[in-house]
């Protein structure tokens, strides 16, 4: 009986091997590759996360198509510094750029964490730190760059007076003069936002833009980002920016570099200056002095002659 079963088996286990060769051996083997992933933000106070323009509050779940490019946006309150930024718990803070995060190709579910910190608390490293960099030894600092912004307000090519302009979302505000005329105290470099207001508050147009620093540039330069982002690239160490904002008649609002005004000519030299203007202007002060100093006696010349002529006359008659 034994024997029997056993032959029984085996004439399976064959005929189930000749399935698998001829049957099944076309079969194939395929996994469902997702075609949306979900990007999961999270920050803390002091700063804001935006996304297409719009403020993404802490803990938004974005979905997005696979492979698609995703761009986050920081802004920093006055306050504040972005201190790190992580994604899928690592540390991808050197990846940010003019204040953007830019993420190619996403394929995967995403987690990113921006952690901000109070200028204030802000310190380098201590060597001990596991982080401590001896080629970065300010690491940890607040590398926040500040500058003076001023500048002027048009609408097309005209001054716009009284114009009111709030960057940040409220961080800062400020507004124009009768003459289109702005001024800020203090904005940071990184990543801005700015809508200009018509007298009456109707909004007249809005811009995004970022300040950064090069170490290579001469001069304030405006171009833009692929997103539509102004940069404002200004040479290293500079203080104070010259920018204008042009608001245009469809609502967007372009930066161009500023100029410094030209300074009038109050007065004229007078000639309680010779000396000034010898040595300024030696040939218009030479000039000058001929005709005084040989003009004169000239004059008296011709007025003494006409009198003896005028006598000459009299005395004839």
């Amino acid at each position: 009986m034994k024997k029997a079963c056993s032959a029984v088996l085996a004439l399976l286990l064959c005929c189930a091997m000749q399935l698998g060769v001829f049957g099944l051996g076309n079969v194939e083997v395929s996994t469902v590759v997702p075609g949306e992933h979900e990007i999961t933000v999270t920050y803390n106070e002091g700063g804001y996360v935006l996304y297409g323009g719009e403020v993404l509050p802490s803990g938004t779940t974005l979905t997005v198509e696979r492979f698609d490019d995703v761009t986050l946006s920081v802004i920093c309150q006055a306050t504040d510094h972005l201190q790190s930024v992580t994604v899928n718990g690592e540390d991808v803070t050197d990846q940010m750029q003019y204040g953007q995060l830019i993420l190619s190709g996403v394929h995967t579910n995403v987690d990113i964490v921006f952690t901000f910190q109070k200028c204030a608390d802000a310190k380098p490293l201590d060597p001990s730190d596991p982080e401590y960099d001896p080629e970065d030894p300010n690491k940890g600092a607040d590398e926040c760059v500040h500058y003076a912004l001023s500048g002027g307000v048009y609408r097309g090519d005209k001054p716009y007076p009284n114009a009111g302009l709030v960057f940040d979302f409220g961080e800062i505000e400020t507004a124009a003069n009768e003459d289109g005329e702005y001024a800020v105290d203090d904005i940071k470099d990184g990543y801005h936002t700015v809508t200009i207001y018509d007298p009456d508050g109707t909004v007249a147009g809005t811009a995004n833009f970022s300040v950064t620093e090069s170490e290579t540039a001469t001069e304030v330069t405006v171009t833009k980002l692929p997103d539509g982002t102004q940069l404002v690239t200004v040479p290293a160490g500079t203080e104070s920016i010259l920018l204008d904002f042009v608001v245009n008649d469809d609502g967007t609002v372009t930066l161009v570099p500023g100029t410094e005004p030209e300074v009038p000519i109050t007065e004229n030299p007078i000639i309680t200056q010779t000396g000034a203007l010898i040595r300024e202007y030696p040939v218009a002060a030479g000039a000058t002095l001929v005709l005084i100093f040989g003009g004169i006696p000239f004059l008296f010349f011709l007025l003494r002659r006409k009198k003896k002529q005028e006598e000459e006359e009299n005395t004839a008659v």
